[in-house]
């Protein structure tokens, strides 16, 4: 019986662990992956971990498809490490570095649940690397848009 004690106190501290895992991941979500990163679908509870980015059930699909590791949020085991990793990352700093000389106007976002635009987006962006540029580029370009000096303006 103590043995048992000991199991359902370690099982507890373990779920404990991961309540809180979650909420991290929850919360960096509410601020950083409000909508799906591929589709723009609202509420996206899958994590694609290949990118750091939040993406809905449809887009999760897909990236399996092209061999990109994805979990559920909510029912999947998380480790510190992926959910730091999570944190380090988000729907915006994949944008920037992914999305960093696309065209929305030449290219949109497809619409949610159109698989077949889905699967083209998402090829055109991770596996052909479309629009990639260089993190430093992005982070570059993030900081000349945030500083208003930088932009000169003409007389």
């Amino acid at each position: 019986q103590c043995k048992n004690k000991a199991q359902n106190s370690l099982m507890s501290a373990a779920q404990i662990q991961q309540d809180k895992l979650i909420a991290r991941l929850n919360t960096f979500k509410r601020n950083f992956g409000k909508s799906c990163a591929d589709c723009n679908e609202k509420g996206p509870g899958q994590i694609c971990l290949d990118f750091s980015t939040f993406v809905c059930m449809t887009c999760s699909g897909v990236h399996r498809e092209f061999q990109h590791k994805c979990k559920g949020i909510s029912m999947s085991k998380w480790s510190p490490e992926e959910v730091k990793a999570i944190e380090n990352g988000g729907n915006e700093k994949d944008q920037a570095v992914w999305l960093g000389s696309w065209d929305p106007v030449a290219f949109p976002k497809p619409a949610p649940g159109d698989l077949e635009k889905i699967r083209k987006f998402i090829q055109m962006k991770y596996v052909e690397r479309r629009w990639h540029v260089s993190p430093e580029k992005a982070l570059a370009a993030s900081a000349s848009s945030a500083n208003p000096a930088s932009h000169p303006t003409s007389a």
